[in-house]
């Protein structure tokens, strides 16, 4: 059963990510042996890596699961997950297993926050525990889940990258009401989720202006 609050039900699962990082990295590698930091050649929105390491993670950030679905692709970022300032040098923190995909919202909230030791495996987009930390609620709000909700580091990453915003509901809810346009193309109720759409995306714009 899907249990992954980044996916509405018409999200494509993530798969063999660290698998297709690993290719990628293989990729870049073989084309520019003497790159030594990954991450420079993957950052840039012009860079045919950035693309490509866009579609392992489906297009969507690996925190909170806003998509290109409705914001621009320059809006979504690569991240370093464990930040740049706790290494030694650039190069060792631009690995690409390092590097995840984030929107822009994330990562900027995120910024330099330091993820401890025994959380690296927890939190990490990349692995199957997060989707244990976090779930949607009724009303598709992102909420720390039961089993974690007394633990004091994650509810200060969960408040650092600002995962209780009103705009991640609103982002999911926009999503969801895509794959349904998307589904039901042509046929008699398209047309009223295009309106519900319309009047989401208006709200989504006016909360965005007022947590900016």
């Amino acid at each position: 059963m899907e249990n992954d609050y980044r996916n509405t039900l018409y999200c494509p699962k993530l798969k063999d990510i660290n698998k297709k990082k690993n290719a990628l990295n293989e990729e870049i590698t073989q084309e520019h042996p003497r790159a030594k930091i990954i991450y420079n050649q993957i950052k840039d929105n012009d860079n045919k890596y950035k693309m490509k390491f866009v579609k392992i993670y489906n297009y969507k950030c690996s925190y909170c699961g806003n998509a290109i679905d409705h914001i621009s692709s320059n809006l979504l970022e690569v991240d370093h997950y464990i930040c740049e300032s706790s290494f030694d040098s650039k190069e060792v923190a631009g690995k690409i297993e390092n590097l995840v995909l984030a929107c822009y919202d994330c990562n900027r909230a995120k910024s330099n926050f330091l993820i401890e030791n025994k959380y690296i495996d927890i939190l990490n987009p990349d692995l199957e525990i997060i989707k244990d930390v976090f779930l949607r609620d009724e009303m598709y709000s992102i909420q720390i889940s039961e089993e974690y909700k007394n633990d004091k580091f994650i509810k200060s990453f969960y408040d650092k990258i600002k995962l209780e915003y009103q705009s991640r509901r609103l982002d999911f809810l926009l999503i969801n009401i895509l794959g349904m346009c998307e589904k039901f193309k042509g046929k008699p109720h398209a047309e009223k989720l295009n309106t519900i759409l319309i009047k989401l995306q208006q709200k989504r714009n006016l909360t965005s202006c007022k947590t900016i």
